[in-house]
């Protein structure tokens, strides 16, 4: 019965945790919190280098609403024209209409995520037969409460 609870607690959680995609997506279906990478013109990156940063081609965060100045985020990372990214930690930040290249909204990958939860079921249950339910960590040859040899 408890590993019935285990898996079904293990499945739960890679859905949660999961891959995700990213999609195109139009202005005009634009909803709060959704997180979304928006990838910047060549202008925008270099107008925007004083807020978020030099030579930033993607920002990726929660949508929070549409201004007149342009798309406002809650920016939880950049990723730089190299490919590195780099955390934020929710800071506001607005992304002028005309430095969007393209906005994407990222949605679950339900074939990578089927993947990872049947890898790590595998590996779940590989463990389970190599070690069987009453694996212990500890070692013998420490002191007990046995008799004394001397």
């Amino acid at each position: 019965m408890h590993l019935r609870a285990a898996i079904l607690g293990f499945v739960t959680a890679s859905f949660q945790v999961g891959c995700y995609n990213y999609a195109p997506l139009g202005r005009s279906s634009l909803v709060p919190s959704n997180y979304l990478a928006v990838t910047l013109t060549e202008s925008g990156s270099d107008e925007l280098a004083p807020s978020i940063g030099p030579s930033v081609l993607v920002v990726r965060g929660r949508f929070l609403d549409a201004t007149e100045r342009g798309l406002r985020l809650s920016v939880a990372m950049v990723e730089t024209r190299r490919g590195d990214l780099l955390p934020w930690n929710g800071e506001p930040v607005i992304i002028p209409g005309e430095f969007v290249r393209a906005v994407e909204t990222r949605q679950t990958a339900a074939g990578k995520t089927a993947l990872l939860a049947g890898t790590a079921l595998v590996g779940m249950f590989a463990a389970y037969a190599a070690f069987g339910v009453g694996a212990s960590a500890t070692a013998g040859g420490g002191s007990g409460a046995g008799s004394s040899p001397h």
